[in-house]
């Protein structure tokens, strides 16, 4: 599956060194790197399709895209994704098939809308035949597209199967109640992977919808990326070999191709983030351990600085790196919490909008994630005003 969207399924893969791209997030408190795009079953990228997004040099705004037509109104406007007038499918030379921006996108846009093909809860996914089961029920056109999606050709499986894996995205973080889950859509598994991403995946539960969101400004003509990986901290040489063995590809971005200043820091800054989130995991411990100890107070006052100095390390090391998504909201997020340990109202409130605003720019405003940290800001608003 597709990491920070993606699962990564582990059934081993057969030698397949001359397959194309393709396609991990933490929710938990104490994580603050994703398992990411935030967060799916793997990585996709190459195939030959006859699909192609048309260009529209008309602009719809996002809003239209909730404007359905009434049962019975012939003279409605048809719904319009956002996909249809901002993203193109292309071939290119060396990634098979690729999505590409047709204007200039601005960060925190809805970009790309679609119904899954199939999606599973957590208790299914790993089940071949519920696949099979959801695959029969397609369409005939529609299965046509689905068997020309990029297959990495896991071993022991079905072709369906193998496909699925090849290209599904993680649903973990955005369903309740534990459900967890994967799904997979036609046009988000166009979209190649990058160390450094421009878009940020999530799924809408109330509307059974993939969603992507542009994180940074892209412009006209750029590819369109997601994040496979489920950390963020892991070496380049680590990441290549991941990619190569579960994907067939081998990554050329920014933080993976050699000979640009970029890339000569990223490793550097990606050791320093791992070690950063090793010492908020080990405050974690001490913080823990200090409620049996005589001098309780000062002894987790000084874990707590030394967690919030480590996570403030964290947010520089992201922006340089330029991860902006999941990373680094659940930075936020474990900020707010240290800095409510502390019993900092005006710290809380600082991290929370922070991780508000990430959360707007990667999952959308009417998320619940969204939605939970408006709350959490009125409430301190409430007590401030007291």
């Amino acid at each position: 599956m597709k990491g920070n969207g993606r699962k990564q399924h582990m059934p081993k893969l057969e030698d397949n060194s001359s397959s194309t791209p393709s396609k991990g997030e933490a929710t938990d408190e104490t994580s603050i790197i994703p398992q990411l795009s935030e967060l799916t079953l793997s990585e996709k990228t190459a195939i030959e399709s006859e699909h192609n997004i048309k260009r529209s040099s008309r602009e719809v705004p996002v809003e239209a895209l909730d404007q359905k037509p009434s049962p019975g109104d012939d003279n409605a406007p048809p719904v319009t994704r956002p996909q249809d007038c901002l993203l193109e499918v292309t071939s290119t030379p060396d990634r098979g098939l690729a999505v590409f921006t047709t204007r200039k996108i601005k960060a925190s846009t809805l970009i790309l809308v679609e119904t899954p093909l199939i999606a599973l809860d957590k208790r299914e996914e790993d089940d071949h035949a519920a696949i099979e089961r959801e695959f029969s029920h397609l369409p005939r056109p529609t299965q046509k597209l689905y068997l020309k999606l990029f297959d990495a050709q896991k071993s022991r499986m079905t072709r369906i199967a193998s496909i699925y894996y090849s290209n599904c995205y993680n649903c973990d973080a955005f369903k309740s109640a534990g459900k967890g889950g994967s799904a997979i859509g036609l046009l988000p598994s166009r979209i190649n992977h990058n160390c450094v991403p421009n878009a940020q995946f999530c799924y809408d539960e109330r509307t059974n919808e993939m969603r992507f969101y542009a994180i940074r400004d892209i412009p006209r003509g750029k590819e369109v990326t997601s994040n496979y990986d489920k950390v963020v901290f892991e070496s380049r040489a680590r990441r290549q070999r991941k990619h190569q063995i579960y994907y067939g590809f081998v990554c050329r971005c920014d933080a993976c191709e050699p000979k640009t200043e970029f890339w000569a820091r990223s490793d550097e800054r990606r050791q320093n983030m791992y070690e950063a989130f090793r010492t908020v995991q080990g405050c974690e411990t001490q913080f823990v351990s200090a409620h049996n100890t005589s001098d309780r107070q000062n002894t987790q006052q000084h874990v707590i600085d030394e967690a919030l100095t480590s996570l403030r390390k964290l947010e520089e090391l992201l922006l340089k790196e330029s991860l902006v998504g999941v990373p680094l909201a659940n930075t936020y997020r474990s900020m707010a919490k240290w800095a409510e340990r502390k019993y900092d109202v005006d710290q809380v409130r600082t991290w929370k909008t922070k991780e508000m605003q990430a959360c707007i720019t990667g999952f959308g405003h009417d998320a619940p994630r969204t939605k939970e940290i408006e709350q959490k800001l009125a409430d301190i608003e409430t007590v401030l005003r007291q």
